[in-house]
């Protein structure tokens, strides 16, 4: 009995190993795990279109259609010429044939793959700044022995110039003197 409780606690906390395991790598990963969620569940691009009439527009036709229909109802009660009917259809020519409509699309972006990218981006700064901070000490140090060699450089040809004229101290005199 106890080998069997033993055994079922063995197979409880081996059993929620993976589920920690993968919490922790995806801590420790944090790109790959952004990639791999922008991958398996993209978002969706999705459009919407928005129809948008013109409604002084549609009130100019209202209005219209109620002025035509008097004027028609008129000269059929009336038995007018054809002067009044030329009339109307010119009037009928110049209203525009159908209202304005506008068109809104609307896009969204993945944001997953977004934060993967910036992800990447600053790591491969991170890296360069890095790299920039080795160049620069490594500038400095160059500079400073530069400048050691052109300070013994300098003493050198002091001591050049000593031992010159320590050689030559004699013919010098007799020039001098």
């Amino acid at each position: 009995m106890r080998n069997y409780l033993l055994f079922l606690g063995c197979i409880i906390l081996l059993s929620c190993n993976s589920a920690k395991r993968l919490h922790r790598m995806m801590d420790n990963l944090p790109e790959a795990t952004a990639k791999e969620c922008a991958e398996r569940y993209p978002i969706k691009e999705t459009v919407e279109e928005v129809f948008v009439a013109d409604t002084a527009l549609l009130l100019q036709y209202e209005t219209e259609f109620q002025y035509m229909a008097r004027l028609i109802d008129s000269l059929l009660i009336a038995n007018c010429d054809t002067v009044y009917i030329d009339k109307i259809k010119e009037k009928i020519k110049k209203i525009p044939c159908k209202p304005e409509v506008k068109y809104i699309i609307k896009t969204q972006e993945s944001t997953a793959k977004l934060e993967a990218v910036q992800m990447n981006c600053d790591r491969k700064l991170e890296a360069l700044s890095q790299i920039n901070a080795q160049n620069v000490t490594e500038i400095h140090a160059l500079e400073f022995k530069n400048s050691k060699l052109k300070t013994r450089t300098n003493w050198m040809w002091v001591i050049i110039v000593c031992l010159t004229a320590f050689s030559f101290r004699r013919q010098i005199a007799k020039i001098i003197l």
